[in-house]
């Protein structure tokens, strides 16, 4: 099926993806409280001290990721009714994006022009490399100028990098393997654990992993619309690139964008008391380990 209109493509492709942003939006209390359900927790300011550790290179980081893993993968254990439906509204709005797959696909393929793709086979890359250059960015900014949001930006996008497109994402993506439309047979070929990896999209979900982190941290409408409109072109990309369906962007863009907000939500709240920390320092002359105890 071929669509009359030579720039609908677009128009079904973008609103497809808004389903993501729709899905997401309605789904924010799940997203906020997956590790305790405390609904407290997504009020929380994003400049508050939190508990992040002052540096990315410290042991206390190391530790912050691994409590962090721990939460977002136990976090459906302690969803209440609200959550569960919430979770299934995100669901629902990923396999209602798949009856689109197939027209959205043709009709961005038959559309595709030289200009475009070479756009877009270069944007793509906000979804892999450059997007740690982005979060490098802002951690060199931090470090350099003391600017302890910019540092808490940098911790948050990376820490959600690894733990929702880096690990939840490519576990999904194993167990799915789902066929990428630029060599698939037919439009739900799935072949699990064949190395196969188009569901969830990656870039996707690394794009708006990084772009929740700084929207979150930095509240501005603009920032808001650069960087979710900056996420979902990546989506776009990829659907134009043929590299994933539409069902894979929105399911990507729900994977970061969710994964994100509980990261940054929970790096907000207040420091357990009694908490012992260390960090490595060096001055002029000679260096050690500074050992930290809050009351």
């Amino acid at each position: 099926m071929t669509l009359p209109f030579p720039k609908l493509h677009r128009t079904l492709a973008v609103a497809s993806l808004a389903v993501a942003s729709w899905s997401v939006t309605e789904a924010q209390t799940v997203t906020s409280t997956l590790a305790n359900g405390d609904l407290a927790a997504a009020a929380a300011p994003s400049d508050s001290a939190g508990i992040r550790p002052d540096h990315l290179w410290t042991a206390d980081y190391v530790g912050l990721l691994w409590s962090d893993t721990g939460a977002v993968i136990t976090g459906p254990l302690h969803w209440n009714e609200r959550d569960w439906i919430l979770a299934g509204i995100a669901v629902a709005s990923i396999a209602g994006s798949s009856s689109l797959d197939r027209i959205v696909e043709r009709n961005v393929q038959a559309h595709r022009t030289a200009s475009e793709n070479r756009f877009f086979s270069q944007y793509q890359n906000f979804g892999s490399t450059w997007s740690f250059g982005v979060i490098g960015a802002f951690e060199v900014w931090g470090e350099a100028m003391g600017d302890t949001r910019a540092k808490d930006t940098a911790m948050d996008a990376l820490t959600a990098s690894i733990i929702g497109p880096g690990l939840i994402g490519t576990s999904v993506k194993y167990v799915a393997g789902r066929v990428r439309p630029n060599s698939a047979k037919f439009t739900f070929e799935f072949r699990p654990f064949s190395g196969n990896q188009a569901f969830p999209s990656g870039h996707t979900a690394q794009a708006f992993a990084v772009g929740t982190a700084i929207a979150e941290n930095y509240p501005a409408w603009w920032v808001q619309t650069l960087c979710y409109g900056g996420a979902t072109l990546v989506g776009y990309a990829r659907i134009e690139q043929n590299a994933h369906a539409t069902s894979d962007v929105v399911a990507g863009a729900i994977l970061g964008w969710s994964v994100a907000r509980q990261v940054v939500h929970r790096h907000d709240r207040p420091p357990s008391p009694k908490k012992l920390s260390w960090s490595p320092y060096v001055d002029g002359t000679g260096g050690g380990v500074l050992f930290f105890k809050s009351f």
